[in-house]
């Protein structure tokens, strides 16, 4: 899937080994076939040719967060969705944690999603554990390689703001409504981030008003990458040399105070998951949507979800249909109030290439346009090979957005990464224009789309008002902020 900018593009990479057969193991440990079929083919695969694995292990059974979606405070919501996840997943794990305890295995409990990640497991257990009736199924634990993003343009010194933050409408929201997402969190689960960049470091929520600075609960490096680059543990840092992440946030909450005008809710405060950076692996992805939703101290203690956040930004895609979990995340994170919005992906001009978990209908995914409103050429198309469904459902500048570089100054860069944060402070000014609104994220989808400016495009098909190319239509974050308003 070849990605000329942008998007964290994924592409699957295979690891080699000697050959064995698992199918022996399968039998002797007394799996029937039913059982077995619970294995995924290209995990079984992997366990015929190297004997070992390491795999996720699905269970029966999903937390109820029906009650939680009428609490009123967001703290409260995220709290009783913490408590309701992790309730069931203690319920619906305890006899396979109990076994893999027993076995001496290697392994990892994850609650956002109700699975356990196995290390290094042989084909006999595996079979004991997909022979379990509270297993749905066992599948690869996989390793994506990053590809790099385009080079980074140099940028001069922009005096107010930048064309693309005009071109949505932003600074109309700031001046004539008074509202810049004060009041609201934008995480960002990406690369990491430069904390301390002129336009970022004032809007960190790990900054205090004295100056102090506290990494707790608002800085996640989820596979501890930042000290294998040479950088301080506990601190944040961008795992990608192009400054991805720190790209991306920037244009969501990023403002210098001395012209330099990049971000669409300068008012907002941002907290980031570094994922991964050249290489991702789903338990990195896992982490950070839990951490999203409960927040943790730098040793992974202590979570509070009370400091969840609002909006979660999300420029990556997962290159592997073979069982698309991460669609549980989204709904969890849905399911607390949570807005989450991805990027579709930079594959276009083809049909039907929104990538996953963006292509599933709980994400609200955005095509990238250029300086003259059409859709970027390489902007993913749908429709959404999962479900047929309209992807994405906006779009936003996405091509040629000056942002924050790691370096410390400015840099250049397209694709649909780009687009997203345009989405996340939107939805940031929206919420904090009006408070009731905050968490309603079906509402909020509903305004993002009805005040969209239609853009026809039938290549993909669908209609003049939402199509395949870009969605509802162009973002109009002050439309939609004038639109969330409460009735007076």
């Amino acid at each position: 899937m070849p990605l000329r900018a942008g998007l964290l593009a994924l592409a699957l990479v295979l690891t080699a080994g000697t050959a064995s057969s698992a199918s022996s193991a399968f039998s002797a440990s007394g799996g029937e076939a039913a059982d077995t079929a619970k294995i995924t083919p290209s995990l079984a695969s992997e366990l015929r040719r190297d004997g070992r694995a390491t795999f996720f292990v699905r269970l029966k059974g999903r937390a109820d967060l029906t009650s939680v979606r009428k609490l009123r405070r967001h703290s409260e919501r995220a709290a009783a969705g913490y408590r309701a996840l992790t309730a069931a997943a203690e319920r619906d794990q305890r006899g396979l944690r109990r076994m893999l305890t027993a076995e001496g295995a290697d392994f990892e409990s994850f609650w956002i999603v109700n699975t356990v990640l196995v290390r290094n497991a042989d084909a006999a257990l595996a079979a004991r554990i997909a022979a379990r009736p509270e297993v749905t199924g066992l599948q690869r634990r996989q390793q994506v390689r990053r590809a790099p993003a385009a080079p980074a343009s140099a940028a001069a010194k922009a005096a107010g703001p930048e064309w693309n933050i005009e071109r949505i409408r932003a600074p109309k929201v700031w001046q004539d409504l008074g509202v810049r997402g004060e009041n609201i969190v934008v995480a960002g689960i990406d690369t990491g981030a430069r904390f301390d960049h002129p336009a970022l470091l004032g809007h960190y929520r790990g900054r205090a008003p004295d100056g102090t600075v506290s990494h707790a609960y608002n800085w996640l490096d989820a596979m501890d990458n930042c000290p294998k680059l040479g950088k301080p543990a506990g601190v944040p840092c961008d795992l990608d040399s192009g400054g991805h992440g720190s790209h991306t946030i920037g244009t969501a909450v990023g403002d210098d105070g001395a012209g330099n005008q990049i971000g669409v809710a300068p008012g907002a405060k941002w907290i980031s998951a570094a994922a991964g950076g050249v290489f991702l692996l789903q338990e990195g992805l896992l982490r950070s949507g839990q951490w999203v939703m409960a927040p943790t101290d730098l040793n992974g203690a202590d979570p509070r979800p009370d400091l969840a956040a609002n909006v979660v930004t999300n420029s990556w895609g997962w290159a592997n249909w073979e069982n698309d979990f991460f669609a549980d995340m989204i709904d969890n994170w849905v399911g607390v109030g949570i807005f989450p919005v991805f990027g579709a992906g930079n594959s276009g001009p083809a049909c039907g290439t929104t990538v996953p978990p963006g292509h599933g209908p709980a994400a609200y995914t955005v095509g990238a346009t250029g300086g003259t409103d059409a859709i970027w050429n390489n902007s993913s198309r749908g429709p959404s090979a999962l479900d047929g469904g309209t992807k994405p459902n906006i779009a936003a500048p996405g091509a040629d957005i000056r942002s924050v570089s790691p370096g410390g100054g400015y840099a250049v860069l397209s694709g649909t990464s780009m687009a997203t944060p345009h989405v996340a402070g939107t939805v940031a000014l929206m919420w904090s224009a009006n408070p009731a609104l905050v968490g309603d994220v079906q509402r909020t989808r509903q305004i993002l789309d009805a005040t969209a400016v239609d853009a026809s495009d039938l290549g993909c098909g669908g209609t003049a008002e939402n199509n395949n190319v870009y969605g509802q239509g162009r973002l109009d974050a002050f439309a939609a902020v004038q639109a969330s308003l409460p009735a007076r």
